[in-house]
């Protein structure tokens, strides 16, 4: 495949939805052959290598620290292992028992086994926190957590505030005010606010709140914010309402988050995302039970309308596309044709000229409006 075949491709993947490559670059014996081996490797070797590992770690380390007849004895010894074994240079020895029980807790979680991972990943964030390892108390918080989230046990809501809110605080604090990792504040948010919503329920309100929590910290960059401000219409958008109409729904909400979604995206010049959150909003808009979505509401119309204008002008005209006659081309009282490569519309203008009577540019050159508004407010959506 050519650059520039390859090049038409990724823009009509990134201009089309619903595109799925279909290029074959190996034979189809040789990919069912790789996945074979990928699959007997992980199941015969990789699997079974780890199983045994945590068996080990977990019967050598945890149980002392999990152990209820020496639980005393061994908090009280853990308090001066964690300050030895923590380096002032930042990190744990690999042959420390808060190293060991780390990759107990991080094996745990790839085997699935979110109760000895949850377990482990709680006794850990003690430790960290009496080392002042802050790194690490706040990676233990966010997987603790991510842990707590992935099992298939119910979570009131009283338990979601005693723990699940607790230990992302504390992670997200940890991340972004301690250790200047805007990043892994991000991440722990993020995974939190999509495992959220799959609970459904009251989680999904939760999910919403820390989405907005996230955007209220002002961590996220351009692209980010628009990106969370879509995850987060999608959230509202996932709640289902109860009776024939809907009561509990968040439609509304949803509708708003793309409408903000389209005009971050528009501020950026990326108008083909801007116009899908667009026609997001205006659907779950006409899916509400009276079926006027915004008509009474003229703030937020007409915020919708110079939206839409503004994306359909961009989309039919893109950037560095001249729309105008050039000036060259008037009439200053000369007929003058100008031979500029550049100018296509005065080539074809001469051209025509050979078979007939010499054509003046027209007197008048209308300038066709540009819709230039600025932020649009958000109160006619609240």
């Amino acid at each position: 495949m050519s650059a520039s075949e390859e090049l038409a491709e990724i823009r009509r993947s990134e201009n089309d939805e619903d595109f799925e490559d279909p290029s074959r670059y190996i034979f189809e014996s040789d990919a069912t052959a790789i996945r074979t081996f990928v699959r007997e490797m992980l199941m015969q070797s990789i699997i079974p290598t780890m199983e045994r590992h945590a068996t080990i770690w977990n019967d050598q380390v945890a149980s002392r620290r999990f152990g209820s007849s020496s639980r005393s004895s061994s908090n009280s010894n853990n308090v001066n292992t964690s300050k030895d074994g923590y380096d002032p240079s930042g990190f744990y020895r690999a042959d420390t028992s808060e190293a060991i029980m780390r990759k107990l807790a991080d094996f745990a979680f790839m085997l699935r086994d979110w109760k000895l991972a949850h377990s482990t990943y709680d006794l850990l964030r003690s430790d960290f926190s009496e080392s002042k390892a802050w790194k690490y108390h706040a990676a233990t918080n966010e997987m603790a957590a991510l842990s707590l989230l992935l099992m298939p046990q119910q979570l009131t809501s009283k338990s979601r505030a005693e723990t699940v809110d607790q230990m992302l605080e504390s992670a997200f604090y940890s991340y972004n005010t301690r250790c200047s990792s805007p990043y892994g504040a991000t991440r722990t948010l993020i995974l939190a606010q999509e495992l959220l919503r799959l609970r459904g329920g009251s989680s999904i309100d939760d999910a919403a709140r820390w989405c907005t929590r996230l955007l209220e910290s002002k961590i996220l960059g351009r692209i980010g914010d628009a990106l969370v401000k879509e995850r987060l219409a999608i959230c509202y958008a996932s709640k289902p309402g109860v009776g024939s109409w809907s009561w509990g729904s968040r439609r509304r909400k949803s509708a708003a988050w793309s409408v903000f979604a389209a005009r971050a995206w528009a501020q950026q010049s990326k108008h083909i995302p801007a116009q899908r959150c667009l026609n997001e909003a205006k659907r779950m808009y006409e899916t509400l039970p009276h079926g006027q979505g915004i008509s009474r509401f003229a703030s937020a119309r007409e915020t919708m309308d110079s939206l839409q204008r503004e994306l359909t002008e961009k989309l039919e005209f893109p950037a560095g596309h001249d729309r105008s006659i050039p000036e060259d081309a008037i009439d200053d009282g000369i007929d003058e044709e100008s031979e500029a490569l550049t100018d296509m519309r005065s080539r074809r203008a001469s051209n025509l000229a050979r078979g007939g009577a010499l054509e003046t540019a027209p007197l008048h050159n209308e300038e066709m409006s540009k819709d230039t508004n600025e932020d649009i407010d958000k109160e006619g959506f609240e």
